[in-house]
């Protein structure tokens, strides 16, 4: 943010498109019970303190796991072991409702920081939970929620990869027996699928594009094949899309599989979110794009969970290797405003440690050197990275660029460039239609590039 004081309507419009994440991602207005499929054993609780009936609340956009009672069952242990009472509300919109709140004082005790929230702002909402030097060998990502004072502000609930994810038994039916590598290959296996099944190859969820688009920009620093690929394209002075720089391969990936009908769903304005998870699980579809935090809510909607997998991102990089960026999903504080911020703080470190919530969904863990969880056994031969801490003389400067441009990589609203490449695509304007609109956003880039570094 701009100012550490701002109404809670332009809050609302500065984090409306931020991307999406686990902990806050999509609810689910299906209440089919999955209870058996998902174990919710805890760690036992040996440090913990009488509360003295206190109550926290807990900001959370997990609307399905608040209505499963999943949640709820999470928290028993921490409940009894703190004498305390938790409460999660849950919202739909997430970011929009608790933009709101965030205007006023009472925002809840817990809740995930919100992506747009600059960290030099960080104090003004939130409440320090320790040191980095206290955490960088206990907790991943610890670093992401830091202050230049080396105070840690969040701690991620657990950790995501990027990918696609694919209905198993859909790809075997059509005979196809290794993973694809390049967006060539990806392309020709849907058209195996076409061919040789009765599902829908790929699935855009367009009716929701304003963030199921927004899934294809997490392809691109793999894509790019490296840590360092958003520094470099700034340290160059690069265009925005250029061959090689991740940012062409993807959405040029989806450009050409978009500008294909034959592979998609007939209607794409008529989409839809939640069914579509269960026409995944039966088969129906084949193949999306989408975070590896999708992967336990696609299992919990199959007939058989074991036909939910996750692939790697099919663009080989330049060196020749397939890469996959893992990073932290939303991160979660303490409210500056909670009257039991010591509570609070107890809640977070056992939430990411031992409520086993990370485990429920798939995620990978925020406890340095756990295991990968069993839904990214697809990724042996990918290299795995976390993008790179900008240098100092970078700190911020690609978010101001895009946010000077008006390229908004993150955002999917209706004058978007994912928006427009995906309607050209339907459209049918083949490459002219691409290369138009790409070239377009490397003028808006170049002019903001050269504005903000100079």
């Amino acid at each position: 943010m701009n100012a550490k004081k701002f109404c809670a309507g332009a809050m609302a419009a500065a984090l409306s498109m931020s991307s999406m994440a686990v902990f806050s991602g999509c609810g689910n207005t299906d209440k089919k019970d999955s209870t058996a499929s998902i174990d919710v054993s805890q760690a036992e609780i040996t440090d913990g303190f009488d509360a003295k009936g206190a109550t926290l609340e807990v900001l959370t956009n997990r609307t399905d796991r608040k209505d499963d009672g999943k949640l709820d069952a999470l928290t028993d242990k921490f409940e009894e072991a703190y004498n305390c009472t938790v409460e999660y509300t849950a919202y739909k919109d997430y970011d929009s409702d608790v933009a709101t709140r965030m205007g006023t004082d009472d925002y809840g005790d817990v809740l995930c920081i919100p992506s747009s929230l600059k960290l030099e702002d960080l104090p003004t909402y939130f409440v320090p939970l320790g040191k980095y030097d206290e955490f960088k060998d206990t907790y991943r990502w610890a670093d992401k929620k830091m202050t230049s004072d080396g105070n840690v502000y969040g701690l991620a609930v657990g950790g995501t990869a990027t990918g696609v994810l694919y209905n198993k038994k859909v790809w075997e039916q059509a005979g196809i027996t290794e993973t694809p590598k390049t967006p060539d290959e990806f392309i020709a296996d849907l058209k195996l699928i076409k061919e040789k099944t009765d599902a829908i190859p790929y699935y855009t969820n367009f009716k929701d594009a304003s963030w199921t688009i927004g899934q294809w920009q997490n392809l691109v620093l793999s894509a790019a094949g490296g840590a360092d690929a958003e520094n470099e394209l700034l340290q160059n002075k690069e265009d925005l899309f250029v061959e090689g720089n991740g940012y062409y391969e993807v959405y040029k990936l989806m450009y050409d599989l978009f500008s294909q009908p034959d592979l998609l769903e007939e209607d794409h304005a008529n989409t839809e979110w939640e069914s579509s998870k269960v026409w995944f699980g039966e088969g129906k579809i084949a193949t999306m794009v989408m975070g590896s935090w999708a992967v336990s809510q696609f299992m919990e909607k199959a007939e058989n969970p074991e036909d939910i997998g996750y692939m790697p991102v099919p663009i080989t990089a330049a060196d020749g290797k397939v890469y996959a960026e893992e990073g932290p999903d939303y991160t979660i504080g303490v409210s500056v405003n909670s009257k039991n911020q010591e509570l609070a703080k107890a809640y977070v470190e056992w939430f990411v440690s031992d409520s086993g919530f990370s485990e429920q969904e798939g995620m990978i863990s925020t406890v340095a050197n756990k295991e990968l969880p069993d839904t990214l056994s697809g990724f042996k031969d990918a290299v795995f990275f976390e993008k790179a801490v900008a240098p100092d003389d970078l700190v911020g400067k690609f978010d101001e660029i895009d946010k000077e441009s008006g390229v908004g990589v993150w955002q999917g609203d209706e004058d978007n460039f994912k928006i427009k490449l995906a309607e050209a695509a339907f459209a049918g304007k083949g490459d002219a239609g691409f290369n138009d609109i790409i070239s377009d956003m490397n003028k808006k880039w170049a002019t903001a590039r050269d504005k903000v570094l100079g």
